[in-house]
């Protein structure tokens, strides 16, 4: 089982994303991240976005390996 709050990511919010494939629990993060926290998301620069897409697989346990979860 995978679990992910929106807190987690630094966003105010008690969304949590849960079940037991990652690809699932990303997408459904994201897609509240995208419809909750537009404005945000919107002010963020591509460099911003991508290491939330990291933080996001990094606190699922897709890590890059080197064993900093």
């Amino acid at each position: 089982m995978k679990i992910i709050r929106c807190g987690d990511l630094g966003f105010k919010c008690n969304f949590m994303a849960a079940g037991s494939k990652l690809e699932e629990v990303e997408n459904a993060i994201f897609d509240h991240i995208e419809k909750q926290h537009g404005k945000e998301l919107q002010s963020m620069s591509e460099d911003d976005l991508r290491h939330l897409k990291h933080r996001i697989s990094t606190l699922l346990g897709r890590s890059c390996g080197c064993g900093a979860l």
